[in-house]
């Protein structure tokens, strides 16, 4: 299986995570497309990365791994959502 992660500092890792919590709420929870996703990720993950100092190849990597992820997940998160919500969890992706 090909690898689509990159090494990031602690600081890019954060800003990283952001960015995947809130566009995987949006296609979730907010119904938006999945290419809709991997572009606002790569709009968004083009500027941690290039601050990381990665490559334009390694930014396309991982914003094709994010797609990938999305892809194979994303049913399984939203109905982690619904029980999550119905159960009164707070937190819900």
């Amino acid at each position: 299986m090909k690898k689509y992660a990159v090494e990031l500092e602690p600081e890019f890792r954060a800003e990283l995570w952001d960015v995947c919590i809130a566009l995987i709420k949006a296609v979730v929870i907010g119904g938006i497309p999945v290419e809709s996703a991997r572009s606002a990720f790569r709009e968004r993950f083009s500027d941690i990365g290039a601050r990381a100092g990665l490559s334009d190849g390694e930014i396309e990597l991982v914003c094709y791994g994010f797609k990938c992820w999305l892809l194979t997940h994303m049913d399984r998160c939203a109905q982690e959502w619904v029980e999550r919500k119905r159960t009164g969890s707070v937190h819900p992706v």
